[in-house]
């Protein structure tokens, strides 16, 4: 991706004001240097400041667009050359939806796109087509589309805007060392049993797990709807992607104060990416961290059952045994009582996630039998558990997956209106993307796949609508680590 031209501030501001002059000033007294813009192209310089939007006069809509700010492996925010457009009123309090401007992209702001009526608050002051932005090596455009409602600019200037979101990032490295209590780093055989052990005795007796009357463990979790959730995908130990998720949005306020549930959908460990398919170490990493979140949020964090956690032979990657490898490596690291403690972590997974509001699992619907009493018993139904796990989406070249008619059985077996959202994983349907809406064409039906080497997805709810966020991958466990250490040595 080119890179845009680096300007100073006071540069900035000087380019932007030639850019404009002849224009008309905004009318709102609070946007000092504002300008109103006409049906003219005006092209800024790539923006070095936030800039606010206004669309529709002083009664209107309040945009901001900020420069996208990444951790560097340093632990420096740096600056790529993406923005950020979001509601200044929500984003930086609650979970929040966004718009991303990458270079070359342009969007036309409005109330025709479905996407903006999802994720902003549009007034009817505000047109089907209103603001046009283009961003490109040569700066940001903007041409005004409405024939009769106004649209003003003005950068911000204000330091504790100028550095809003910097410190907001900082904010969140802060409370996930308050979650945490320390680095994330390999821990000795003792304490690691002792932490598997614990999280164990919490899955005994697990929150919302639908008992069987039988004493074995349930495979289904009826989660409340109210608390939003925030799915993600197979992580496949990229920790990093992990820490993305903990570190951006208000996902971990939410499980602070109880007002969202994380829901991760199963294959955390053994490693895909491409010549490390037989390092076990960061998965170890990962599920010491997955266990720590659970034992801090106990009736918030829940992890469904993939196909990957498992010491089978049958499962590899790339020829490389990694169910056997994984079971070898915590053997030698961690102990035959370790590892013999993930198996019973293993047979206490639950394999579904229902709620009102929607329905998640690893792999897919079953395309066999399928009831509400076979998942809360499941150790009496192998082929349903593997099912669950292992099948895939039908397609051109899958042609004995699941589809539309598995789908809508899983729906009504599980008591739930027919257009409620599935969630699953298991399934990249690209090698570059990390999540897929209505996927397969099949409506509500949504495929997250959480180890892409680039960016990660979530998907959560947002106004009462699922939506899918994506987010850059940032090298967050060294950038953690550090803060976490330079906060053990800060006196006490």
């Amino acid at each position: 991706m080119a890179q845009p031209k680096r300007i100073s501030r006071k540069s900035f501001l000087k380019r932007f004001s030639d850019a404009v002059q002849g224009m008309d000033n905004c009318e709102d007294v609070d946007l000092r240097g504002a300008l109103r813009l006409g049906g003219e192209k005006v092209r800024i310089p790539p923006p070095a400041l936030p800039l606010q939007l206004l669309l529709g006069g002083e009664d209107g809509y309040r945009l901001h667009l900020y420069p996208e700010l990444r951790f560097d492996a340093d632990g420096h925010l740096q600056h790529q050359g993406d923005y950020l457009l979001v509601d200044p009123t929500r984003y930086f309090s609650d979970i929040s939806g966004f718009l991303r401007l990458h270079q070359g992209d342009s969007i036309t702001l409005g109330r025709r796109d479905p996407q903006q009526r999802l994720l902003l608050r549009y007034p009817k002051v505000v047109d089907e087509q209103h603001l046009r932005l283009k961003l490109s090596h040569k700066g940001l455009a903007l041409k005004r589309k409405s024939e009769h409602a106004s649209a003003c600019v003005a950068p911000l200037t204000a330091e504790d805007v100028v550095g809003r979101m910097a410190r907001w990032r900082h904010t969140k490295l802060k409370r996930l060392h308050e979650v945490l209590g320390g680095p994330i780093e390999p821990i000795d055989r003792a304490e690691a049993l002792a932490l598997i052990s614990r999280v164990i005795e919490v899955m005994r007796r697990e929150p919302y797990r639908v008992a069987n009357g039988h004493g074995r463990p349930s495979g289904l979790l009826a989660l409340p709807e109210r608390p939003c959730p925030i799915f993600v995908g197979d992580l496949h130990a990229r920790i990093d992607n992990l820490l993305v998720v903990l570190t951006q949005n208000g996902f971990l306020e939410a499980l602070m104060d109880g007002s969202g549930m994380l829901v991760l959908l199963g294959d955390a460990a053994q490693p895909d990416a491409p010549g490390e398919e037989d390092q076990m170490d960061t998965s170890m990493l990962m599920m010491d961290l997955i266990f720590r979140l659970k034992l801090r949020f106990p009736e918030r964090v829940f992890y469904l059952r993939g196909n990957h956690d498992s010491f089978s032979e049958d499962i590899s990657k790339a020829g490389i045994p990694q169910g056997l490898l994984w079971e070898q490596a915590l053997r030698e690291r961690r102990g035959r009582s370790y590892r013999d403690a993930m198996q019973q972590l293993y047979d206490h997974l639950p394999y579904v996630a229902a709620s009102a509001g929607y329905l998640a699992c690893h792999a897919g619907p079953p395309t066999g039998k399928l009831s509400w009493e076979a998942l809360s018993d499941i150790s009496r139904h192998p082929k349903l558990a593997h099912q669950l796990t292992h099948v895939r989406l039908r397609r051109s070249n899958s042609p004995n997956g699941y589809g539309p008619g598995d789908i809508a059985r899983m729906r009504k077996r599980l008591g739930v209106k027919r257009d409620t959202p599935l969630i699953v994983g298991h399934t990249p349907l690209s090698d570059h993307e990390s999540c897929w809406m209505d996927a397969g064409g099949n409506p509500h039906h949504h495929v997250l796949y959480g180890a892409a080497p680039d960016w990660v997805s979530v998907i959560t709810r947002y106004d009462k609508e699922l939506i899918p966020l994506l987010y850059p991958v940032e090298p967050l466990l060294s950038v953690y680590n550090r803060y976490a250490r330079a906060a053990a040595l800060e006196p006490a």
